[in-house]
């Protein structure tokens, strides 16, 4: 029988077991790709006949993304500076800004921390015939967003100014895009109704009354999920109440799983406030979000010793009035309402009251060697009060860190009626440089006052000036509801020599 199996007869029968084994291996293969075909196409035709997408926020501790935002504007500024008549000036503005933003822990939910750095941050504005352009300063680009309700914004680099700070605090703030999305698979036609927490910094609000925005999964294309939003909105700003009917459109995209892209409309009716302009405008805001690599001013060798809590330092505004020579810090809940050649006035608005006004007036300086003393400090206040009936009740004398001399006086006194208090101020410098500074408020608002005072005092800094005009003391005046609606105050506080 061994001559029957010659070498190549066995050769040819292994080589066809071989084949045989083969054949089955690749018949299972086949079968096995028609199941799992047949598993994916039935997905497919599930997810086709419910029309079901997961739209939940896909973001990772450190992810990076690059983001540019284009803001307009196009209205009219609605200002009652005698506190009666209501004046309209016609205004339009343009703000476009761009900025690497990187997520730190927790990168999701309704608390979020980010940091950016913006390559590009400027705005045009026009108002009448009145053009202003607005820039973030070059050591101010590095930036730590925090949603929590609210989107709030601090440079780590040191204090903004008010400019700044409203330049980069815009509608559509990117940190909280992922709060449009319901975080569920929502069919093609579903609805969901927002809430308070997105639509806040949806539209840059402070506090929200009442909203009814409605977002709906219109459509999916080209692997990304079209959001349409819509819906009325009561707020408030700086407890300034604003109206806004909202239009909008969202790119969910489906692999990334974020919003990539994010158009809103929408026409905005805000009152005149205590130390704001009202207005009645249209708003267009224009968001984009991809994915970016991790540039050099967000690498952990860059940000590694940066607090992304802001220290008191860091959440103080500064204020420069070149002409009069006068810096400081202060709280953000002060406005500015007058910068003049030798006067600064602002008025302290918490929650929608106004709590207290500043005056601030650059004084001559006074003969070389020559200081104020106490007492005389003391005289000339009494003397100024007039016929608003006050006592003082403290006196007293020091010196800031930055080595200005420091009188201060309060009065508890009536004007028009009304009890107020007044805190007198007389700053001065070795050099002979002065500053007078007033804080006019309602005795009952003096608690909520607290010592905002001694904050904005302690960080005075004053420097060389033009100004040699010799001013008069004036009566000191309270900040009432006639004039707590006007753009200047008609009555200044007191100013002693």
């Amino acid at each position: 029988m061994d001559t029957l199996n010659p070498p190549f007869l066995v050769a040819r029968t292994s080589s066809r077991r071989a084949l045989n084994r083969s054949f089955q291996i690749a018949v299972k293969l086949v079968s096995l790709l028609a199941l799992l075909a047949a598993s994916a196409t039935g997905h497919r035709h599930a997810a086709a006949a419910t029309g079901e997408l997961d739209l939940s926020a896909g973001r990772r501790n450190g992810q990076v993304q690059q983001v540019t935002t284009v803001v307009e504007v196009r209205g009219k500024l609605t200002v009652n500076p005698d506190g009666q008549d209501v004046r309209r000036l016609p205004m339009e503005a343009k703000a476009e800004l761009r900025y690497a933003e990187k997520f730190l822990p927790p990168a999701t939910g309704a608390s979020v921390t980010t940091i950016r750095h913006y390559s590009q941050a400027e705005a045009d504005i026009r108002i009448q015939e009145t053009t202003l352009k607005q820039s973030l300063r070059p050591d101010r680009r590095l930036m730590v967003a925090k949603l929590r309700n609210v989107t709030s914004l601090h440079s780590p680099s040191g204090p903004l100014t008010r400019e700044e700070l409203d330049l980069v605090e815009t509608p559509g703030a990117s940190a909280s895009l992922d709060l449009l999305l319901p975080g569920k698979s929502v069919a093609v036609g579903g609805k969901w109704n927002l809430p308070d927490a997105a639509v806040g910094p949806l539209l840059g609000l402070e506090a929200i009354g009442q909203q009814d925005v409605i977002a709906s999964l219109t459509k999916v294309e080209d692997g990304l999920a079209i959001i349409d939003l819509r819906g009325k909105v009561s707020g408030a700003v700086g407890g300034v109440s604003t109206e806004i009917d909202l239009q909008g459109k969202a790119n969910y995209h489906l692999q990334r799983k974020t919003i990539s892209w994010l158009a809103l409309q929408y026409e905005e009716k805000r009152a005149i406030g205590h130390a704001q302009p009202g207005y009645d405008a249209t708003v267009r805001v224009r968001v984009r979000t991809e994915p970016a690599s991790l540039p050099p001013e967000l690498a952990d060798a860059a940000i590694g010793g940066l607090a992304t809590k802001a220290d008191a330092g860091q959440s103080l505004l500064e204020f420069n009035a070149e002409k009069a020579g006068i810096e400081f810090l202060h709280d953000r809940r002060w406005q500015v309402m007058v910068d003049r050649f030798d006067t600064v006035i602002l008025r302290l608005v918490d929650r929608g009251d106004l709590i207290a006004q500043c005056n601030i007036t650059r004084l001559p300086p006074l003969p070389k060697g020559e200081q104020l003393s106490l007492s005389s400090f003391q005289t000339d206040v009494e003397q100024t009060l007039g016929q608003n009936r006050g006592q003082i009740v403290e006196a007293g004398q020091s010196q800031t860190a930055g080595g200005l001399r420091v009188l201060r006086v309060v009065v508890s006194g009536t004007a028009s009626e009304l009890p107020i208090q007044w805190v007198y101020y007389h700053v001065s410098s070795a050099k002979g440089q002065r500053a007078s500074v007033v804080f006019t408020m309602e005795a009952r608002l003096v608690e909520r006052f607290g010592h905002i005072d001694q904050e904005l005092i302690d960080s005075l800094v004053l420097s060389s000036s033009p100004l040699d005009e010799t001013r008069e003391p004036q009566p000191a005046a309270k900040p009432d509801a006639k004039s707590a609606r006007r753009n200047e105050s008609p009555d200044p506080a007191a100013t002693p020599r």
